[in-house]
């Protein structure tokens, strides 16, 4: 895509031996069409980060500033739809929202919009416009949010409503202070001009047919079976503790786990949820794809699958609510990031030590066969693993009943 001004070499994550840089990540969000919320200080890129993906989609594209005086009939009038509210019917609010092909929205300092235009923007990121009380959907198919702020400031009213809303709608949410550029970065940027301003592009070149047709390629990709198995991990496997769920403790967790599972990775994070693993996916394929345009054989991503699943985590999960964050701060000195790495540590450990046996129970199934010996081999934070087995082996008996009245149908 186009180089942009935006300069940063720190490396965000490394995949397969490949850095991943800030502008990939960003690439990578655009490509998967997941929401990013670029968090951190002033004046340390984000706006910048984002007007440059924003330059890649040309007037298909729309650049709002957040204001705590703005309200819902501005940001109508900011994107063209202020006739919504006089139009008669149904149908002609549908051929408004129909000419309203915008495929990114880029929200600067979405924290200070009320939460009345903060909603509707939310909205706008989930692809859709909601007038009196009904969706109609815009940017034909494909739409993404990017946003920046500092969810630490305050606000006027609750922090931790605008958190939640956050973590329910930006899939991804990185802080880039701790990105920040290298000083050879810095130098580059300050020698080459000194107005402080963000640069807004002049000759963008619209690449939204582009993005959108690599967009359609990565999603339709079949998810390896090993990268789905991971996911699950997230989801099952750090549910488990000896009281059972994590999720069916509720408020009662980290508190009330047993002693010595408060001091390991059982109290210190939450599994996610379907939807989290659903971005981590994502994210994950995008992330491979990066690798493999910067000269890793497919070969060599193949072999290591659980190193991008485990970085899509960490930039998936660091802000979403599923972190202990007395333990953060107790034992990673406040770094959300090191404490995930110490998690993605304990599961490599706990994935390497059922490997082989998650292959012998994939053969098991695969064969449509039943064998409580290795159905045995998973226990504890492995269990499910044991309805995945049981899913094949009904799905192949399932096929096999077909086969035969198939085939007796055609005697």
């Amino acid at each position: 895509m186009a180089k942009g001004i935006y300069k940063n070499s720190t490396e965000v994550v490394n995949v397969n031996g490949v850095s991943i840089y800030m502008k990939d990540i960003v690439d990578a969000c655009l490509k998967t069409r997941l929401n990013l919320f670029l968090q951190g200080d002033t004046g340390n890129g984000k706006t910048q980060l984002a007007e440059d993906a924003r330059s890649y989609f040309g007037d298909k594209s729309m650049f709002i500033l957040g204001r705590n005086d703005m309200d819902t009939r501005d940001l109508f009038q900011q994107i063209n739809l202020e006739k919504f509210r006089t139009a008669n019917s149904s149908a002609e609010l549908k051929e408004l929202t129909d000419k309203v092909n915008y495929h990114l929205i880029v929200v600067d300092e979405l924290p200070n919009c009320v939460p009345a235009v903060r909603a509707q923007l939310f909205n706008l990121f989930d692809g859709f416009v909601e007038i009196n009380g009904k969706a109609y959907p815009i940017g034909k198919g494909y739409s993404v949010g990017i946003a920046t702020g500092n969810i630490g400031q305050k606000f006027t009213e609750s922090s931790n409503e605008l958190g939640r809303a956050l973590k329910d709608r930006m899939h991804v949410i990185i802080d880039v202070d701790y990105f920040s550029p290298k000083a050879s970065n810095t130098l580059e940027i300050l020698a080459e001009d000194t107005n402080p301003r963000v640069k807004f592009s002049e000759n963008s070149k619209d690449l939204s047919n582009k993005i959108i047709k690599e967009h359609k390629e990565l999603v339709s990709k079949e998810v390896p079976f090993e990268k789905l198995i991971l996911a699950n991990y997230l989801i099952h496997g750090l549910d488990y503790c000896n009281k059972g769920s994590k999720r069916k403790m509720k408020d009662a967790w980290p508190t009330q786990l047993d002693n010595h599972e408060q001091g390991s990775d059982v109290g210190l994070v939450l599994p996610v949820s379907v939807r989290a693993a659903k971005s981590i996916l994502r994210l994950s394929q995008a992330l491979d794809e990066t690798a493999r345009k910067k000269g890793i054989s497919q070969k060599q991503i193949e072999k290591n699958y659980f190193n991008s699943v485990m970085q899509a985590y960490k930039l998936c999960s660091a802000y979403s609510g599923i972190l202990n964050e007395a333990d953060v701060q107790n034992k990673f000195d406040n770094d959300r990031y090191k404490a995930l790495d110490s998690i993605i540590s304990s599961t490599k450990t706990q994935y390497d030590s059922q490997l082989n046996n998650i292959c012998a129970g994939f053969e098991m199934a695969q064969l449509g066969k039943r064998n409580e010996k290795v159905f045995n081999l998973f226990t504890k934070r492995w269990g499910f693993m044991k309805d995945i087995f049981e899913g094949i082996i009904k799905n192949k008996e399932q096929e096999k009943k077909k086969e035969i009245k198939t085939n007796e149908k055609n005697k």
